[in-house]
C-alpha cells in the first residue's frame, strides 16, 4: 500500500463508498485512539466537528435526481450525503459504542465540540471522549469560494483539507497536558462586531500568557493582531503553514500550540477564529510538578 496512510482505509469495506473526509477522520481518530492502548472502548464518545461535510456525494446525488430523476438517483450514495455519516462510519471501524455528536459550524465549532466532549466527561457518562475536526474540499466549495473573491490574487486564502483529533479524559494528577478553559459562543454579525468580540474573548485569559497565532492568512488576520497587541507571540517558523481547512485548521493549530508547551511556555493561548459564526479560545498549559 505504500506510505500513504489513507490507502489502508481506503480498503475497509464500510470505507469504500465513503467520502474522503472519512478516510482523514479515519487516519486522525486512529492515530489519537493510540493513546487508549488496550483500555476498554465502551465509555469512549466522539464528537465531531464540520463545516462543509460530504458535499460531494450530496452534489451527486441530487444532481442525479435532477437530471434522471428521483428512481434513479443511487439510493447507496444518499447515506454519504448525511453530515454524520463519515462519524458512523469512524464510530464503526473504531468499534466505539458510546454516544458520537456532529456539530456543523466555522472554526470554533472545534472549540464547542471540546466543550461537549468536557460535559461528557465532567458527568460521568464517558470516561473518554474522541474529538475530531475535519474538512473536504469537494469541487462545489471550492466554486463557492471562487464566487466569493477568496481566490483573488490580493489575498492569501490556500485551500486544504484532512483532519486533526484529540483524545481527551477529565484531568488526574499526573497529567501533564491540559487544556484549562475553553472559551466559546463571541459570536458577531458584521466586522465592526467581530473586533468587539475578540475583544471580549481575549479579556477571557491573563494577559501573561503569549499567544498562538492561527489567522494569518485569512481576513481575520489584522484582527488577531490588534486584539492580542498586548501579549507575547510564540515563534512558530518551524511550524509550516497547512492551508485553510476551517475546523481541521482549528484541530491543527490546537496540536501545534501543544507542541510549543514546555518550561518556556507552561501557558498558551490559542485564539480560534471562525470566519462566519463567533470567536473562540483555548487556554493550554503544562503542569510543571
Amino acid at each position: 500500500l505504500g506510505s500513504d496512510p489513507l490507502k489502508r482505509w481506503q480498503m475497509e469495506p464500510r470505507l469504500r463508498r465513503a467520502s474522503p473526509i472519512a478516510l482523514y477522520m479515519a487516519e486522525a481518530a486512529a492515530q489519537a485512539m493510540a493513546g487508549l492502548g488496550d483500555a476498554p472502548r465502551d465509555r469512549v464518545g466522539i464528537v465531531a466537528a464540520l463545516f462543509t461535510g460530504s458535499l460531494a456525494f450530496s452534489q451527486r446525488f441530487f444532481q442525479d435526481v435532477i437530471t434522471d430523476g428521483q428512481k434513479f438517483a443511487s439510493p447507496a450514495i444518499f447515506p454519504e450525503t448525511v453530515f454524520n455519516s463519515p462519524l458512523s462510519h469512524l464510530a464503526s471501524i473504531l468499534n466505539i459504542p458510546g454516544a458520537c455528536y456532529a456539530i456543523v459550524g466555522d472554526e470554533s465549532a472545534w472549540v464547542t465540540a471540546i466543550l461537549a466532549a468536557a460535559a461528557w466527561l465532567r458527568s460521568g457518562s464517558m470516561d473518554h471522549v474522541l474529538v475530531v475536526g475535519a474538512e473536504e474540499m469537494a469541487p462545489i466549495a471550492l466554486n463557492a469560494y471562487a464566487a466569493s473573491g477568496w481566490f483573488h490574487p490580493g489575498r492569501s486564502f490556500i485551500p486544504s483539507e484532512g483532519a486533526g483529533a484529540l483524545l481527551l479524559r477529565s484531568a488526574k494528577n499526573g497529567d501533564r497536558l491540559i487544556i484549562r478553559t475553553a472559551a466559546d459562543g463571541f459570536t458577531y454579525r458584521s466586522r465592526r462586531e467581530a473586533a468587539s468580540a475578540a475583544t471580549a474573548c481575549m479579556e477571557m485569559s491573563p494577559v501573561k500568557l503569549p499567544v498562538f497565532h492561527s489567522a494569518q492568512h485569512n481576513w481575520m488576520a489584522s484582527l488577531e493582531t490588534k486584539a492580542t497587541a498586548s501579549r507575547k507571540s510564540l515563534p512558530d517558523e518551524q511550524l509550516p503553514y497547512c492551508g485553510e481547512a476551517f475546523t481541521a485548521s482549528a484541530a491543527w493549530h490546537t496540536l501545534r500550540a501543544i507542541s510549543l508547551l514546555g518550561d518556556a511556555h507552561p501557558g498558551i493561548l490559542q485564539p480560534v477564529w471562525g470566519q462566519t459564526q463567533q470567536i473562540s479560545s483555548l487556554e493550554l498549559s503544562i503542569r510543571r510538578d
